[in-house]
């Protein structure tokens, strides 16, 4: 049985047209992709992809020549990654209770989850990527500031449209407290890139353009890059 959240079929089927659908779409994942890669940098061994989903993300890493694990916690979300025909091994797993040894891989990727999960729940769930992945490896995810899926008109309406938010403090010190040392940060998106991908692609490239001249505590969306703080290790 899939754990409580995994996603179910029907909202497998939806999940890329809703998320990356149209020129805009993929310009967005392409945003992403670049914040991720410029976190890992070179990464010579094994990535743990989790939650992997329909494999947005898993594709690129795999054309871009790293070795990957794909997990997921929901089964349809496992089968489509696999129907995108890319050599990467599937386990079905939840992040809380990773199924691999100590160490096991020299970074993780964990997109679009941290926001989905309570914050008493964050620590346990980043002490276990933690012990997953090597010392020196990289652990790259994402938060949001804030987001008007908070706001009360869309609690009323869109019940699954809450989110949980961080403040870039409260992400530092979850970091500090899981025995992490923060080594980089990207900062994007003015507004819910859920939205911006319905804007026209001339429009979302002018947008583009103006929040690079932003300061990142206007922009709601951080993709951390995290390792073993070396002194938590000697303890």
């Amino acid at each position: 049985m899939a754990p409580k959240g995994a996603y179910s079929e029907e909202l497998t089927r939806a999940y890329d047209r809703r998320h990356f659908g149209g020129r805009s779409g993929q310009y967005i994942l392409q945003r992403d992709l670049q914040a991720v890669q410029s976190l890992l940098g070179y990464v010579d061994g094994l990535i743990l992809d989790i939650p992997c989903g329909t494999g947005a993300y898993l594709v690129p890493l795999v054309e871009h020549g790293h070795d990957v694990v794909a997990a997921d916690a929901s089964p349809p979300m496992l089968r489509v990654a696999g129907q995108n025909a890319v050599d990467a091994p599937r386990v079905l797993c939840d992040v809380h209770h990773l199924p691999f040894r100590d160490g096991a891989f020299n970074a993780s990727v964990t997109l679009r989850l941290f926001s989905h999960i309570p914050k008493h729940a964050l620590l346990p769930m980043l002490q276990e990527l933690k012990r997953a992945v090597r010392s020196r490896g990289i652990l790259v995810f994402d938060t949001f500031r804030w987001t008007p899926r908070r706001w009360p008109l869309f609690r009323r309406f869109l019940e699954q449209s809450f989110i949980h938010v961080l403040a870039h403090d409260e992400v530092e010190r979850l970091i500090c407290r899981a025995g992490l040392e923060k080594v980089g940060a990207r900062h994007l998106y003015l507004f819910s890139p859920l939205w911006q991908r319905k804007l026209p692609f001339w429009l979302l490239r002018s947008l583009t353009a103006f929040e690079q001249l932003l300061p990142p505590r206007w922009l709601l969306r951080t993709f951390w890059a995290c390792t073993r703080d070396p002194a938590s290790d000697d303890r």
